[in-house]
């Protein structure tokens, strides 16, 4: 579970990944903060995951500590190139597919599409795992991970769905078909 929350301040992200950690160490679940290694480090999360002012890959393993798996936002080929040069675990390559930012105020965001999955892929050459977001659905999860994806990350499609267990079912099914 990756916990976002751009807006919230950090004592009160604080406070809720706490909350999270709790809940994702008694179920065995990975916990990661977004953009945030300080709040991370604080509540013992699995990781944090970098955007583009989040600070470098070195830093955040200064704060987590050697061992916390590092994942960066990947919205280039060069990002992807700078991800495994600097020794992340992980690139999200975004958008895959058309999305729709979170405020409906803001444009649609244009998917890159399935030959940026492709491309990082390549481009990791394995030394990093590569994952979908952006746009991803149980109808697309699938042709993510036949483009060389490791995994695919969600967030619209399950919590606009009247049945996300349903949505996270197939999901999950076509991520593990591909293992």
């Amino acid at each position: 579970m990756q916990l976002r929350d751009k807006r919230r301040p950090r004592a009160d992200l604080r406070v809720l990944a706490k909350q999270l950690r709790l809940e994702t160490h008694a179920v065995g679940a990975w916990l990661v903060i977004n953009g945030d290694a300080v709040v991370a480090r604080d509540v013992e999360a699995d990781g944090v995951h970098l955007g583009r002012d989040a600070g470098s890959v070195a830093e955040a393993r200064r704060i987590c500590g050697e061992r916390a798996w590092v994942s960066v936002a990947a919205h280039s080929d060069d990002a992807v190139r700078n991800g495994v040069a600097a020794g992340a675990n992980a690139v999200l390559v975004s958008p895959v597919f058309n999305t729709q930012p979170p405020s409906a105020l803001e444009p649609l965001k244009s998917g890159r599409g399935l030959g940026a999955l492709r491309s990082a892929s390549s481009i990791s050459g394995g030394r990093v795992a590569v994952f979908a977001l952006g746009g991803v659905t149980s109808d697309n999860a699938r042709s993510c991970m036949s483009a060389g994806a490791d995994g695919v990350a969600v967030m619209r499609s399950l919590l606009s769905s009247a049945e996300p267990a349903r949505v996270a079912r197939a999901i999950h099914d076509a991520v593990v078909e591909r293992c």
